[in-house]
């Protein structure tokens, strides 16, 4: 359909070999899917055609071509393809982008490379660091702003000259990382705004910077180490473990001993989270967390960082969510921003909260930038606090928000200087994906909301 201005009915059953049925079906598919993307219409005597929203006929076609693997002829790219663009594209993408153009009819070669060219010449990573610094400033998120210029005029070239049209599974993944890491997208997108007012014609696709802005953060962390002890039988095997976990797992302490005696001795006069073993274990007087067998291997690095931020989080969690901050609610009302605006001035009267937090969260709710997992609603906002607080709202009867059921809500308020808000976002996307919420299955009270947060 991208090569063809129209195509009527008979002429894509012709193509497709498919039904009239399967086709109409086929095309609402396509049309759902990718509604902010593209629309499939329908024009009485004319046929089908696809009316593009976002980038040109030949980036769509070029980018359908370059996700099937192929040879490409060297010598054609060599002599065909435009050398001051070469730098940006892959020989894959190149091929696909000149097979492109040949398809469609109505493209033009030097008309298509001559608008890329003049997209690029607006692409200026002092004007982008100039946009950040703008943008940055609602935000404490702090980042090495020179690096994330380069990184997003870098993209935003190639993005240009080859847009990218992100699949079903990596929407998916976007999504999961959008609840780990909220700020990084509310900035990304307030960054794609200032962008975009500069130069309506750029290709931005906000979720892309937000993932060169977590990538460009520079975090200082204030989270008390978990404490490790470790039993190897084998020095030479437990100074190259103790380097392989150090360097792939943050926030520890870790002491290594060598004989079970002082394992036993140290378990007994020391206190530790986290308890490791490697080698013979006859004569252990404590059951460890982590065997290893040798080397350690990246299930069990993997297994360890879980551990090690659970025992965090679920050692904390009284710190960052206090009796004080918990409130059963009788709501009347199932309006969602009435009832939030009714909690927060409770806790504005109780002294846990103030004034200018409490409009911040509320604005923010307000603007569309509501967070949700399985039935339980997220406000979240930044503030200059030592460590996470959060605040936690049962709820009489359900509220009503986006059409969704909502049981609980949990205020969230975060350092996002310090790293501890990362791994909190990870932590409760774990607890409040792997558990339900329900209405009516135990007593609404404070200890059943801390025994809800711990990890099993």
């Amino acid at each position: 359909m991208l090569t063809n201005d129209f195509l009527s009915i008979d002429e894509l059953m012709d193509k497709s070999f498919l039904s009239k049925t399967d086709i109409t079906n086929s095309i609402d598919r396509i049309n759902q899917r990718n509604k902010d993307i593209l629309e499939i219409k329908s024009k009485v005597g004319l046929g089908y055609s696809v009316d593009l929203y976002f980038a040109t006929k030949v980036d769509l076609l070029a980018y359908l071509i370059s996700v099937i693997p192929k040879d490409t002829d060297s010598n054609i790219l060599k002599n065909t393809f435009p050398k001051d663009l070469r730098e940006y594209l892959t020989d894959n993408q190149s091929a696909a982008q000149l097979q492109a153009i040949s398809l469609i009819s109505s493209a033009n070669f030097d008309d298509f490379y001559n608008h890329k060219r003049d997209l690029l010449r607006n692409i200026k990573e002092s004007t982008i660091e100039n946009q950040i610094e703008l943008v940055s400033k609602n935000f404490s998120i702090k980042l090495s702003k020179k690096r994330l210029a380069q990184n997003i005029a870098t993209h935003l070239k190639r993005y240009n000259l080859f847009p990218t049209f992100i699949s079903n599974l990596l929407l998916k993944q976007m999504s999961d990382l959008k609840q780990k890491e909220p700020f990084a997208f509310e900035m990304a997108q307030n960054l794609q705004a200032e962008i975009k007012k500069d130069d309506p014609s750029i290709l931005i696709n906000s979720d892309f910077l937000a993932l060169y802005i977590i990538n460009c953060m520079e975090i200082r962390t204030s989270i008390k180490p978990v404490r490790i002890l470790m039993y190897t039988a084998q020095r030479s095997i437990a100074y190259i473990n103790e380097n392989l976990i150090t360097d792939s797992v943050g926030n520890i302490s870790m002491t290594s001993v060598f004989n079970i005696d002082e394992f036993n001795k140290q378990v007994t006069s020391e206190s530790y989270d986290i308890l490791v073993t490697n080698g013979f274990n006859d004569g252990l007087k404590h059951t460890p967390d982590v065997v290893i067998n040798g080397l350690i291997d990246e299930a069990t690095i993997f297994r360890l960082k879980k551990l090690v931020s659970d025992n965090y989080f679920h050692n904390n969690l009284t710190q960052m969510l206090p009796k004080e901050n918990y409130l059963f609610y009788e709501n009347r009302s199932d309006n969602y921003f009435k009832v939030l605006k009714n909690v927060l001035k409770y806790f504005i009267d109780e002294g846990q909260l103030d004034q200018k937090m409490s409009v911040k969260l509320l604005n923010r709710e307000e603007e569309g930038n509501q967070l949700m997992i399985n039935h339980v609603a997220l406000p979240h906002a930044v503030n200059e606090t030592d460590f996470s607080r959060m605040f936690a709202v049962d709820l009489k009867t359900p509220l009503k928000l986006n059409k969704t059921d909502i049981y609980l809500i949990l205020i969230v308020i975060v350092n996002d200087k310090n790293d501890d808000y990362k791994q909190l976002f990870n932590y409760l996307y774990k607890i409040l994906n792997k558990k339900q919420v329900y209405q009516a299955d135990i007593e609404k009270n404070y200890t059943n909301i801390l025994k809800y947060f711990r990890t099993e």
